[in-house]
């Protein structure tokens, strides 16, 4: 299993982020010297780092999973009862080993749950359950904190002050720190940021389901991407084939019937897997059959989303057209869908993660703006619509220059100086080429580190 660095900044970050400051006061609270604290504190977080890791490599196996999610809490209980007469009963004690129970029973059903509406459940259930685990360190921190303060006033003694840190306990304490006004403001701030992370979780599980739609289900896909109904699409056909005859139509129905070639003002995407036959080699027929689908997958929800249509797929290339439908913002639709589909391919590297497969994908992108020429194309009885031109071309070259200069994207000038302001200071001039037809070098444009 291959070590991922955002599968691990994942699993810190959603899951046990909460957990590393209440460690850390929880131990200086009771340590007594802070060199104590600091050795204990370390300790501590070793074994947060331990788990975390072994979960970032296998906690993908459901019952790896399980086991593995105890080791900060086992290493926190073996610590406390070493190093002072803390009970197992002590209410830290009690927290901890629950929320960790807890996140590890969802963690594993959100992974073993196959419906989508099962999965946004269990996720739901784990959001929440964050949001009040670390609501109840708080509401522990500061009950710690004020019984402190008064055992060092001679107001209470030792055994009264172990007495009030026990679980049997808390549940009054708890009831109190709610109904206290000056915790308001926190618990607004906790629920607020859990909100945000589940909303971030139901994007990345939408899109996987969607995703999971295109490749098992093509019929789907074919009516997401197709054409409006049939009696509007002959309605603008007759227009559009009407004005046709005088000049290049620059819009035009992404699912025009077309009759006879027809010229489209369009922004062109080209799309490769760098060293795909090499790792099509690596992964076998049944493996590379199955990253090609998902690689499929991810331009038709990305080129789909902005308005575009996949013109042609041969094996790794995709090439992508927009500009069928609002012609003149063709080029910052086709920057978007490029862009959207870059960060959405870091979840189908985890995916390869995942399943102990190379996880190194690289793609290029080449985008240039131009005219293309639509016809009907095949034997008789079965064409279909399909593009040809200089344009598709030079987003090709584009596409593998990319290689040479190794970018993950390149955008022609003709392309540039037809996006919008917000679109331009995303990319930055990268450098020149001679390009088709071309007699001087032309500016590139790559995106933006």
């Amino acid at each position: 299993m291959q070590f991922s660095r955002k599968r691990f900044a994942a699993e810190l970050y959603y899951y046990s982020n909460q957990f590393v400051l209440f460690f850390v006061m929880i131990i200086s609270l009771t340590s007594g010297s802070w060199k104590n604290a600091l050795v204990s504190s370390l300790i501590v977080l070793a074994f947060m780092l331990i788990q975390t890791s072994l979960l970032t490599l296998q906690g993908h196996i459901p019952i790896l999973r399980i086991l593995y999610s105890f080791i900060t809490a086992a290493g926190y209980s073996i610590l406390r009862m070493t190093f002072s007469d803390t009970a197992f009963t002590e209410t830290a004690n009690i927290l901890l080993w629950g929320s960790s129970i807890y996140i590890a029973a969802f963690q594993t059903l959100s992974m073993v749950l196959r419906r989508p509406l099962l999965k946004r459940f269990s996720e739901i259930a784990l959001s929440l359950g964050s949001a009040l685990i670390f609501i109840l360190f708080y509401a522990y921190l500061d009950l710690r904190i004020s019984l402190n303060t008064s055992f060092l006033q001679g107001e209470i003694d030792a055994e009264t002050m172990a007495q009030a840190l026990r679980i049997q306990s808390f549940p009054a304490v708890f009831e109190k720190f709610i109904r206290a006004p000056q915790h308001l403001f926190a618990l607004f701030g906790v629920i607020s940021f859990d909100f945000l992370l589940l909303v971030a979780r139901m994007r990345a599980l939408t899109l996987e389901h969607r995703l999971t739609r295109f490749i098992e289900m093509p019929q789907e896909a074919k009516r997401i991407i197709e054409a409006s109904p049939q009696q509007s699409q002959n309605e603008v056909a007759e227009e559009h084939l009407s004005q046709s005859q005088q000049q290049p139509s620059t819009d035009a129905p992404e699912s025009l019937a077309i009759q006879s070639p027809t010229a489209f003002f369009v922004t062109v995407v080209s799309s490769d897997i760098i060293g795909f036959t090499d790792l099509s080699e690596q992964l076998g027929r049944t493996e590379a059959t199955a990253l090609l689908n998902r690689y499929y997958g991810l331009w038709t929800q990305c080129a789909g989303s902005y308005g575009g249509r996949i013109a042609s797929l041969s094996a790794d290339t995709v090439v992508t057209i927009y500009g069928l439908v609002d012609a003149e913002r063709s080029a910052d639709r086709a920057l978007n869908a490029a862009f959207a589909f870059l960060e959405e391919l870091e979840g189908l590297k985890e995916d390869m993660i995942v399943k102990s497969l190379p996880s190194d994908i690289k793609v290029s992108l080449g985008i240039h703006s131009g005219f293309v020429t639509a016809a009907l194309f095949g034997p008789p009885g079965q064409q279909r619509m399909s593009f040809y031109g200089d344009t598709i071309a030079i987003a090709a070259r584009l596409d593998s220059l990319c290689r040479e200069f190794h970018q993950s994207l390149l955008v022609s000038h003709a392309t540039y100086r037809r996006l919008s302001l917000e679109s331009q200071v995303k990319l930055e001039r990268f450098s020149e080429a001679l390009l088709r037809k071309s007699t001087r070098p032309m500016p590139l444009y790559s995106k933006k580190p």
